[in-house]
């Protein structure tokens, strides 16, 4: 069905979207932050997306799977989805590749698809679900190093890639650039945004109606300025499923179009509109733009078109930085053309 295909490319393609959060989320909260060594002591965990660090992640996998059944039970998947993330991002740095996903099988699991000696995207495909599962059936601690260095051997004698790291460009968050609260709570959220959406979006009238674009934040807007005359509405307790929907749909709908990424005001002043609230960052430039789900919401009981304004405005903004970065780059151009005319004129 049209219907089902449709579904799991909305599903890929977020993704490969929430990577950086989430995949920063699985680095920083539940990967540990050292090991203790035979000597006793304690050393750094290796969680850098590097090839030596794949022994001790499965070493920890291991300790933390005793079975296959356990890696595919409901209550590990958003541990096991971060896992694979950084098995696809570890392989894509050490032997080039990309991401893919099969709709045929009806699963639409992300995998790897490994550049090799006959060219990109040529090696044998590196099913990451299938290779955690082997991990923990055979538990010899060597599984995730022997797939990378198979997928290395397609590259013949030299054994190394024509490509440089093929893996995503990340905005990860780590102890540097946020705070454990606000990673903890990106953690949990996150994987809430899609089923949550999904559940809101059955309750509306006409379901069909609801996709991730303009149009639909301009509807919201209308039918939260019907529903709510003034903001304490929609607190009320038995509105909290709705406006939680709400406010997924808003911030995930507007980070899909400009570019951004989920974030928490975990450390922001009281009064800061942040504060205690997932929010969008879009970097645009060398500038930060924090777009807020719950005060767009808000807003659109004074105007219904506030919504659909704010994503007007991101995208306005990313047209201006890609019509800059154009100019930027004919400048160049022509400074080199200037800069060869008088050799040329030499040389006649």
């Amino acid at each position: 069905m049209v219907v089902g295909v449709s579904e799991l490319q909305r599903e890929y393609a977020a993704f490969l979207s929430n990577m950086d959060v989430r995949l920063g989320a699985f680095i920083l909260a539940d990967l540990p932050e050292s090991f203790q060594q035979e000597d006793g002591t304690q050393a750094p965990f290796p969680k850098d997306l590097s090839p030596q660090s794949l022994p001790m992640i499965e070493h920890f996998v291991l300790s933390k799977f005793s079975t296959t059944a356990e890696v595919v039970a409901e209550e590990n998947r958003r541990f096991v989805e971060g896992l694979i993330r950084y098995l696809g991002e570890t392989c894509l740095r050490a032997v080039g590749g990309a991401w893919d996903h099969d709709e045929t099988t009806g699963n639409g699991l992300p995998f790897i698809r490994p550049d090799s000696e006959e060219g990109p995207l040529r090696g044998e495909p590196i099913p990451l679900v299938a290779v955690v599962l082997t991990a923990v059936e055979q538990r010899n601690g060597g599984i995730f190093t022997a797939v990378l260095n198979q997928a290395l051997a397609g590259f013949g004698d030299s054994g190394k890639p024509r490509r440089a790291c093929t893996g995503l460009a990340l905005g990860l968050l780590n102890a540097n650039n946020s705070s454990k609260d606000e990673v903890e709570f990106l953690s949990r959220f996150i994987g809430t945004v899609e089923p949550g959406i999904a559940a809101w979006t059955k309750e509306q009238a006409d379901p069909t109606l609801w996709s991730f674009d303009r149009e639909s934040l301009e509807r919201l807007g209308r039918q939260l300025s019907v529903r709510y005359e003034a903001r304490d509405e929609m607190m009320a307790e038995d509105e909290i499923s709705f406006v939680g929907g709400a406010m997924r749909f808003i911030g995930e709908t507007i980070r899909r179009h400009g570019g951004g990424q989920w974030r928490y005001g975990a450390e922001v002043e009281s009064d800061d509109p942040r504060y205690q609230q997932p929010y969008i960052r879009f970097t645009i430039g060398d500038q930060n733009l924090d777009i807020v789900p719950w005060k767009l919401a808000q807003a659109a009981l004074d105007d219904a078109e506030a919504i659909a304004s704010a994503l007007d405005t991101i995208l306005e903004m990313r047209a201006e930085e890609a019509a800059a970065k154009e100019e930027a780059a004919a400048q160049v151009d022509t400074a080199a053309i200037d800069e060869a005319a008088p050799e040329s004129k030499d040389q006649d």
